[in-house]
């Protein structure tokens, strides 16, 4: 089976690049960020068509020949996702990517597509283990949660049933706006996460059956050993880390 994918390029470029009128046109290396992003999901095997929601539709770039949708929606997180989602018109799953993870490569999709696939579940979000992590990305700055099976990060993408994410809008809102802070996230779990959390005897497992009642559909959590997945760029120090492994930019004419 293939998926479509629908990646989310809008966002505060200025934090990074003051010219920018959205994230996604962060120059990396020579070209917009949003084109490194395009360029590594193509590589990808199981990904059928790619569509890129950005605010604007404005002087883009030549990029936009690259992708097979393009979403204008200037609204919320979960707003922008569900205009990705329904620009497809198809029922089968939806890969979700932030288009802040310029190294993402063709093999770190397929491995998590093809490892979310088998799950048969209708959420699926990557975590991937903190050696990994700094082992591939020794100066990136990750934020990290202690489960009981080590300390992860959060990827920047997640597998998704079109139909789950329509019915739960308010809940998806929810967890991106505590997305940097592992303890806003748990709290919306309920009290006894908490205090699990804290002890650092939170499973997986658990989190998995909490996500599936809240969502009122099967929710997995997937092992990535791919940093790609969790390597964005949202501050000039990430920036840096990025052209570090993309190349630096030409010089200027």
């Amino acid at each position: 089976m293939k998926v479509d994918v629908v990646v989310l390029a809008g966002g505060d470029g200025a934090v990074i690049d003051p010219s920018c009128r959205f994230k996604g046109l962060v120059g990396i290396s020579g070209r917009p960020m949003i084109e490194w992003v395009v360029d590594g999901i193509r590589q990808a095997e199981l990904v059928e068509g790619v569509a890129v929601v950005v605010p604007t539709a404005e002087d883009l770039g030549a990029w936009v020949d690259k992708v097979d949708k393009l979403v204008v929606s200037d609204g919320r997180i979960a707003e922008n996702v569900l205009a990705g989602i329904r620009s497809f018109k198809v029922d089968r799953p939806v890969l979700i990517v932030t288009g802040d993870i310029p190294t993402i490569d063709g093999e770190a999709l397929d491995d998590f597509l093809s490892r979310s696939l088998a799950t048969g579940a209708d959420f699926v979000y990557p975590i991937i283990p903190k050696d990994d992590m700094l082992s591939q990305y020794p100066e990136g700055e990750r934020t990290f949660v202690r489960l009981k099976e080590g300390r992860v990060t959060g990827g920047n993408m997640m597998l998704v049933n079109p139909a789950l994410v329509e019915r739960n809008v308010r809940i998806g809102q929810g967890l991106f706006d505590a997305r940097k802070s592992p303890f806003g996230m748990v709290r919306m779990l309920g009290a006894p996460y908490i205090a699990r959390f804290l002890l650092g005897t939170l499973d997986r497992a658990s989190l998995e059956q909490k996500m599936t009642e809240m969502l009122g559909g099967s929710g997995r959590a997937v092992v990535s050993h791919f940093g790609s997945i969790g390597m964005d760029v949202d501050k000039p120090s990430d920036l840096a880390v990025a052209e570090g492994i993309l190349g630096s930019p030409p010089p200027a004419e």
